[in-house]
């Protein structure tokens, strides 16, 4: 389990972190329209951040496996192997 920072979950981070859904999930319609990816670090912030949005993260990876990012333990990962957010 990843380190758990009380920081990040203090009030002011979680409305902070709800204030910037709208804009991420406009970026992610986009690239599942477009099949653009967004980027890895877009999508690792957006996973390590906003449990809705690893909803819609997961189903763009399924739909695109060609960006070469995978779940691998509730973890995005590189199809090269190097985990990432740990």
């Amino acid at each position: 389990m990843p380190f758990l920072n009380p920081e990040k979950w203090s009030h002011e981070a979680i409305v902070a972190r709800s204030n910037m859904r709208p804009e991420r999930m406009q970026k992610l319609k986009v690239a599942g329209n477009s099949g653009q990816n967004p980027g890895f670090d877009f999508l690792q912030e957006g996973w390590d951040d906003d449990p809705a949005l690893q909803i819609v993260i997961k189903k763009l990876l399924a739909k695109f496996p060609q960006w070469g990012v995978a779940i691998v333990d509730r973890v995005l990962a590189d199809w090269i192997g190097e985990e990432v957010g740990l």
